[in-house]
């Protein structure tokens, strides 16, 4: 295709999206309509809104047209979401909320048809509650029933290797900040997908079952709906677990030493035993898996897996609890990091199958299949997008949107941003990077409304893409 072509393409693009917005009538469908599928610990109290709070939550919709606006209030702005279209799973939208409230352009280009949508939050409670407030999609369009939920529930409580703390970051780094942070590629939610199960998380980073990083433990924080409010309580009865898995214990593996007096392997063995009691009161049916790793708790030698197996033999005896199981990920000695996505996957690969010979149930092939993050070098669209640009200097962060783009090998890095004549407009990186994800911002103030092509090239690779500032 020649470069005029293209530009005129893009052009028309342009000035269709633009009357879209224009005249195009656009109906919000509000978070109490029935054909919104909510999972995880969601507050659903007020009718208007839902309120977001924990890592792996997500919400599923089947909606009509080509038009897509999702509308969110973020009390922070540092929480991110997976938008999945589809289940098209290798090509997310990438929300990374504003604070206060936005709207969020997913779509204007889609077949005119049915969509399934699956918006799914990336990170854990600590980045703040969000409220979803619904989507717009076209005037006379609507939602339809959504897919049949699978039948099958599983819950993980954890910390940050069950948040999925950096498993996106680059290996050069431990865990980054939140962009890096991807509970869908946590091994929880991987497992939930191989075995075409609902998923719930509740996790914290840092946190454990008789010493934290922070002024709070596991078993005060449970049984929350709201993370941050200890009288919040979740009705357990809203999601029945077939499986809850419990990795919790590295943590207290670094910490126990600063408690006073230190608890010897008897009193370790009675915390958790009193921890997987209280699990057993709001999951009565459920099979517990009393799991530990894959980080150095589980290393050659350590004393932790046998507390946990101690205490699990404790309650079969004690008990007569024979609905428990004990599953530790091997630690491997050459990475001393967080788990990254392919650890992950490899701790989801072994997980899945223990589950599935312990309940009887076939693994799936189908729509619940994960895939990894494609190791190679890619370009991701930028968001939000459409962006404002604004030309006071006061209004900065109200002028930016970020490209998102992974190196499959260290060097060189050029990402650069021009407009449709062609020239150059910003140069947003230039120097030598490491291999993973990596993001740029594009700063549009003081430019002109209409389409910009943002070009990435390392070595001999080059790939573009199209970011359309509107003021």
């Amino acid at each position: 295709m020649s470069s005029a072509w293209q530009n005129f393409t893009i052009r028309l693009i342009f000035i269709f999206f633009a009357l879209v917005l224009e005249s195009a009538a656009i109906e919000t469908i509000k978070p109490d309509h029935p054909n919104f599928q909510y999972t995880g610990r969601i507050d659903r109290s007020i009718p208007d809104e839902a309120i977001l709070y924990w890592p792996g939550s997500y919400i599923k919709a089947s909606f009509e047209g080509p038009f897509l606006m999702i509308l969110m209030d973020d009390q922070t702005g540092n929480s991110y979401y997976n938008v999945f279209i589809d289940e098209d799973f290798e090509h997310p939208y990438l929300i990374n909320c504003k604070v206060g409230y936005s709207p969020y352009y997913i779509s204007n280009y889609l077949a005119d048809t049915v969509h399934t949508l699956h918006i799914f939050r990336r990170t854990e409670a600590s980045t703040g509650p969000t409220r979803f407030l619904g989507i717009q999609i076209l005037d006379g369009k609507t939602l339809v029933a959504p897919p049949e939920r699978p039948g099958r529930n599983l819950l993980f409580y954890g910390n940050s290797i069950t948040c999925g703390l950096g498993n996106e970051a680059p290996d050069n780094i431990d865990f980054g900040d939140e962009v890096y942070n991807n509970n869908f590629q946590a091994y929880g939610a991987i497992t939930s997908r191989l075995l075409d199960a609902d998923y719930m998380c509740i996790a914290k980073s840092g946190i454990g079952l008789m010493i934290s990083w922070f002024d709070l433990i596991m078993p005060q924080y449970y049984y929350r709906l709201n993370p941050d409010n200890p009288d919040s309580l979740w009705d357990f009865n809203q999601y029945i677990a077939d499986v809850v898995v419990v990795n919790i214990f590295q943590n207290d593996s670094w910490l126990i030493g600063n408690l006073d007096p230190v608890p010897d392997s008897t009193q370790i063995t009675a915390a958790y035993v009193d921890f997987i009691r209280k699990l057993r009161k709001v999951h009565p049916q459920a099979f517990i898996v009393c799991a530990l790793g894959s980080m150095d708790a589980t290393r050659s030698g350590s004393p932790w897996p046998g507390y946990i197996e101690k205490a699990v033999k404790i309650m079969e005896t004690e008990d007569n609890d024979t609905n428990l199981g004990t599953y530790f990920f091997p630690f491997d000695p050459a990475w001393t990091k967080h788990p990254r996505v392919r650890h992950h996957q490899a701790m989801a690969n072994d997980l899945t199958d223990y589950i599935a010979q312990k309940m009887g149930w076939v693994v799936s092939t189908g729509r619940a299949k994960p895939s990894m993050p494609p190791a190679q070098f890619e370009l991701y669209q930028n968001y939000p997008n459409p962006f404002p640009g604004k030309s006071q200097p006061q209004a900065a962060n109200h002028s930016q949107t970020v490209i998102p783009f992974r190196l499959d090998i260290p060097g060189k890095v050029t990402l650069q941003v021009y407009d449709l004549n062609g020239r150059l407009v910003r140069t947003l990186k230039d120097e030598y990077m490491n291999t993973g994800l990596h993001r740029a911002v594009f700063d549009g103030r003081g430019l002109p409304n209409g389409v910009y092509l943002y070009r990435l090239s390392a070595g001999s690779q080059l790939l573009s893409g199209k970011a359309l500032l509107l003021k």
